[in-house]
């Protein structure tokens, strides 16, 4: 399967997985009304943050090139301070030559053996003195660019800044109005069915996710390069988000329903690392979840991030070890602010603990 057909196949899984996760997503009256307005305001927080990242991406390459252009015009300042020093000197020893008439007689007297040497001497000073004018001249223009150079920098990183400001209120705004949206939905749901059934449903739409994963991404090719296999890195895996575990493995969660992973906290806008070599098979936004990825790592061995609050990656796509695919949040029906992470395989869930360093 060439690269074309590839990307084909892969437009043909994300139509399949986004009429799947409107499927899972499905629910009733006033329920439904607020779980698109969370799920609304959830990609608009993940856009947001994606559009953040991006302008802070832009703001650290404007301030390295205006640190650089810094550097040019202090290395250029103190090239041309020197130039002139030496500039300086060649022309008092020029006007002290040419009008001290009897020194000047003196050095160009026929009778004296270094007559053509001191002449050829005077005629290099001239030469040196025109040429340090010269490149004096050259340099200071040059600097005039780096000047002019170093001044749309800063308009534009300016600029930039202000974008960045503005995006941040904006997403502190989508926040806001997502907390009254959440507290809303969670009366509702508390109204009509208990936390322990919602939480049983919510697992189950995820459990029906991962078996379709694995039928869509059939048809994909497998390069799993000279990576090592998932089972072989038990111990080694790095955590997907530096901080404390703040819910562990099995422990209850309402009811009778317990999380099936763990949950590592961390402030919103942290990053979130792949923990192992795989493929995207899922990045969006699923009931119960929030802004969730899911990574296959061949052999049936999957790694689940969830409630993150911006998505890096798309389906599809090759990750690394520790490269970044998301930043921390709370999206989805959760308080704490974070990233749930699980392992699985053949779709069942396993302690992620053992398999970190």
């Amino acid at each position: 399967m060439n690269e074309d057909e590839i990307n084909v196949k892969l437009v043909q899984i994300r139509e399949r997985l986004s009429a799947l996760k409107n499927e899972l997503n499905q629910a009733q009256g006033e329920e439904a009304k607020l779980l698109k307005e969370l799920e609304a305001q959830d990609q608009k927080i993940n856009q947001q943050g994606q559009m953040i990242r991006t302008i802070k991406e832009k703001v650290g390459t404007a301030t390295q090139q205006i640190d650089l252009l810094n550097k040019q015009i202090q290395e250029k300042s103190s090239s041309i301070s020197k130039q002139k020093a030496q500039m300086a000197e060649l022309l008092r020893l020029h006007i002290f030559i040419n009008h001290d008439r009897i020194l000047k007689m003196m050095l160009l007297n026929s009778s004296t053996q270094s007559a053509e040497l001191t002449q050829h001497q005077i005629k290099y000073l001239q030469f040196k003195l025109y040429d340090l004018i010269k490149s004096i001249a050259q340099q200071i223009k040059q600097l005039e660019g780096y000047q002019t150079q170093i001044s749309q920098q800063k308009q534009t990183l300016e600029l930039e800044e202000k974008n960045l400001l503005a995006e941040q209120e904006n997403m502190l705004e989508q926040k806001r109005q997502r907390a009254v949206v959440l507290s809303n939905l969670r009366q509702t749901i508390k109204a009509f069915h208990n936390e322990n059934e919602s939480l049983n449903k919510d697992n189950q739409r995820l459990n029906e996710l991962l078996l379709q994963l694995n039928q869509f991404l059939d048809d994909l090719p497998e390069d799993l390069g000279n990576n090592i296999a998932f089972a072989k890195l038990k111990g080694q895996l790095t955590k997907p988000l530096s901080g404390n575990v703040i819910r562990s493995y099995r422990s209850l969660r309402a009811g009778y329903s317990r999380w099936d992973g763990v949950v590592i906290g961390n402030q919103a806008g942290e990053n979130v690392v792949a923990s192992a070599y795989g493929r995207v098979a899922f990045a969006d936004w699923l009931r119960g979840y929030g802004l969730l990825i899911v990574i296959d790592h061949g052999d049936d061995y999957m790694t689940l991030y969830g409630h993150n609050e911006s998505l890096l990656i798309e389906v599809g796509d090759w990750v690394q070890a520790d490269q970044v695919i998301a930043t921390a949040g709370n999206s989805g029906n959760i308080d704490p602010t974070g990233v749930y992470f699980e392992i699985r395989k053949a779709a069942d869930p396993t302690n992620p603990i053992p398999w970190f360093k």
